[in-house]
């Protein structure tokens, strides 16, 4: 039977979806539309809490699709909380089937995270896969989640079913989890579910050997699988840690023993296994975020969006979707313009539009770049932003970028998500007038977006909300507010609050007054605000509802400035 979202039910008994509250799986049970869902997340009274929202519906779920050892075939997902891995997959050219055997959750994917045309079944576990042999070309399956379900044995045995359903040269990709760390986490939580001590100490080596299966690569997930930033291959793992910790005291001194004994694993627990039959274990077969960085050894890193960016030879931004493909394009070509801007020497050089097996991706040189302090990029910001204009070079704020965006329709259906119809429709009706220096702005200026080499070479990266017309307050306003949220750890209410009464300080701030024109820096902080409102392309309620509370609370402020 299958039912009005798609899952064809094979599965005599539900598993439970763990660490998911029980009012949530039964708004998954009852929704028939994502709509719904979201309606039900964020809640006015009852929200959801912020990592479950992150969790569910966060596109970085997707981005170790990279992965995949080529384009096209078929695709099976099995299980695990990789929510957006199957629209990614189908993106890169796969045909996927969803199975799981959790009901509530693949109800959710095919409700957040729909595939179209894509098969989804409910199935058994363990049990035998209801597909034909040598069915899949991949076949991605969350090892440690049905370890710790139903054992060693009977995990064994359900590696052997997917065996039967890989296709020849077909791939495994399997989440896993350190041996020696499970050990410890078992022994801190023995009232966790678990299939027994067994289950937490086994090889998956093993597991695989036992399956006919033959790892072939490694990637861990730091820092954590819910939350990861970066998969690192298992080469590269010990510089990674050691360039990357943090710890102080005996804490880093037992971080640098484990490196030392090779036990990199316990400090980085979750990873990415990719096995093939033995037979096929010595052919040579790239994954997509090989060849589109150029090394046998690239490190993938999660961005905010449906995308990811690929560090080997080159650094690579790949899109996980047709719409960041898109805004990918977009983004090189703003980049260009602002290469021929007064931002020139800012931008980097060589930015270019690539193919990989069908997919357009961001191409950059890969430079080496050093940490910076807060204070480094706050002198580096400031030194990018253009100095002051003459009067005749101001334009009525109507002419702009910025009001263009506000008064399309786009501005009115994102001000509306959010509560700002009204605020809109004023700043619509009374600030259109108003003379600003106009210019060349890059639209998200914050001290992550500040790239300094190893030679002392300065850049500015991210591009994508480039505009040649736009009032130049609104880069240093935003720019001084984002430095202030860094240094006191503030949300963006407070640093607009503190912006429009004169109490932020620094160079960014004094260039912020110098360039608002007519408007007071009340009038500024609005359209600060109202910017970050329609800065995305997609909307935020669908794709980020955790971001509204806090940017809701900055119009909530900036609603009491008068005029």
């Amino acid at each position: 039977m299958t039912d009005d979202v798609g899952v064809t039910r094979r599965a005599a008994a539900d598993r439970p979806w763990h660490e998911v509250p029980e009012h949530v799986r039964r708004t998954v049970r009852s929704a028939t539309s994502v709509d719904l869902v979201i309606d039900a997340m964020t809640d006015a009274e009852s929200p959801w809490p912020v990592e479950l929202q992150r969790r569910l519906l966060h596109p970085a779920s997707g981005g170790p699709a990279v992965l995949v050892p080529r384009p096209g075939g078929q695709g099976l997902v099995l299980g695990g909380e990789r929510h957006a891995l199957a629209p990614a997959l189908r993106f890169l050219g796969l045909d996927v089937t969803r199975a799981d055997w959790v009901g509530d959750r693949l109800r959710f994917q095919q409700l957040a995270h729909p595939v179209t045309g894509a098969a989804a079944v409910h199935l058994d576990l363990p049990a035998r896969l209801p597909f034909p042999d040598a069915s899949f070309d991949l076949v991605w399956v969350d090892l440690d989640e049905v370890l710790a379900l139903v054992g060693v044995g009977a995990s064994a045995g359900f590696l052997g079913e997917v065996e039967r359903v890989l296709a020849p040269g077909g791939t495994v990709v399997a989440d896993v989890q350190h041996r020696g760390r499970r050990a410890v986490d078992a022994a801190r939580r023995r009232t966790a579910p678990s299939a027994g001590m067994a289950a937490d100490v086994v090889p998956v080596r093993f597991l695989l050997a036992r399956a006919g299966l033959v790892p072939v690569g490694r990637h861990a997930q730091l820092p954590r699988r819910d939350d990861w930033a970066r998969l690192v291959p298992a080469p590269r793992l010990r510089e990674e840690l050691a360039a990357t910790d943090v710890r102080t005291g005996a804490r880093r001194v037992a971080a640098r023993t484990l490196r030392a004994l090779g036990a990199s694993g316990v400090l980085a627990p979750d990873a990415v296994v990719l096995s093939r039959r033995r037979r096929d274990a010595s052919r040579d077969v790239t994954t997509l975020a090989e060849r589109v960085a150029r090394s046998r050894r690239p490190v993938v890193a999660a961005l905010s969006d449906a995308r990811v960016a690929v560090r080997g030879e080159r650094f690579v931004k790949v899109p996980l979707s047709a719409d960041q493909q898109e805004a990918l394009g977009r983004e090189v070509a703003a980049t260009h313009e602002a290469a021929a801007s007064g931002f020139g020497a800012f931008v980097l050089d060589e930015v270019t539009t690539s193919s990989y097996d069908g997919v357009r991706v961001a191409d950059a040189p890969l430079l080496r770049a050093r940490p910076v302090s807060l204070d480094e990029a706050e002198d580096v910001l400031a030194r990018a932003l253009p100095g002051p204009t003459p009067p005749d070079a101001h334009r009525p704020l109507r002419t702009t970028a910025a009001w263009r965006r506000l008064e399309s329709a786009r501005g009115e259906r994102d001000c509306a998500e959010i509560g700002a119809a009204s605020l809109r429709d004023r700043v619509l009706r009374t600030y259109g007038a108003l003379l600003v220096p106009v210019g060349p702005t890059h639209g998200d200026l914050h001290p992550d977006n500040v790239l300094v080499t190893a030679e002392g070479s300065a850049h500015l990266v991210d591009w994508n909300r480039f505009e040649p017309d736009n009032p130049l307050v609104l880069d240093a306003a935003y720019a001084a507010c984002q430095v202030d949220l860094a240094r006191t750890g503030s949300g963006l209410a407070e640093a607009v609050r503190r912006l429009a009464a004169t109490e932020l300080a620094g160079p960014l701030a004094t260039i912020a007054a110098s360039q608002r024109g007519a408007l007071t820096l009340a009038q500024v902080a609005t359209l600060v605000v109202l910017d970050r409102v329609v800065s995305y392309s997609l909307p935020r309620r669908r794709y980020k509802p955790w971001t509204l509370p806090g940017v809701r609370a900055a119009v909530a402020v900036v609603e009491l400035f008068p005029g």
